[in-house]
């Protein structure tokens, strides 16, 4: 006859609910200013070359529709982060692995925002006062 063994508790598995979307969201949180900053030069290209070729009327169309493109990449980034990181953040029940990149991608999301709000506010502000 077999000896009956005491049952050991069984260790819980680590919550890996909202992981995914979790790490979705700090993916696109980090995209999202390189997008910006392929955006911002595409802008500087579109809108200086007829001014630095001596055709007065230099078609730069193709220009504008990356433009456009470009910037509809870096809105659904945005969208991306924001709408993962709060699934995340709302599939996690306790303080997991989820939950800590949902947070870090949303914090890191609303970082860029108002980086880059006051990026363009200092630019814009002080540089008259330089020269």
């Amino acid at each position: 006859m077999a000896s009956a063994q005491p049952a050991t508790p069984q260790r819980r598995s680590a919550d890996s609910r909202g992981l995914a979307a979790g790490i979705t969201s700090l993916a696109s949180a980090v995209l999202a200013p390189v997008a910006a900053m392929f955006s911002l030069s595409t802008f500087i290209m579109a809108d200086a070359e007829p001014l630095l070729a001596n055709v007065p009327l230099r078609d730069t169309s193709g220009y504008w529709v990356l433009l456009i493109v470009l910037v509809g990449i870096l809105a659904a980034l945005v969208l991306t982060s924001v709408v993962t990181g709060i699934v995340a953040i709302r599939r996690s029940h306790r303080m997991g692995a989820g939950r800590i990149t949902g947070l870090l991608g949303l914090g890191f999301t609303a970082f860029n925002l108002a980086g880059g709000l006051w990026t363009w506010a200092g630019a814009a502000g002080p540089w008259f006062t330089f020269g």
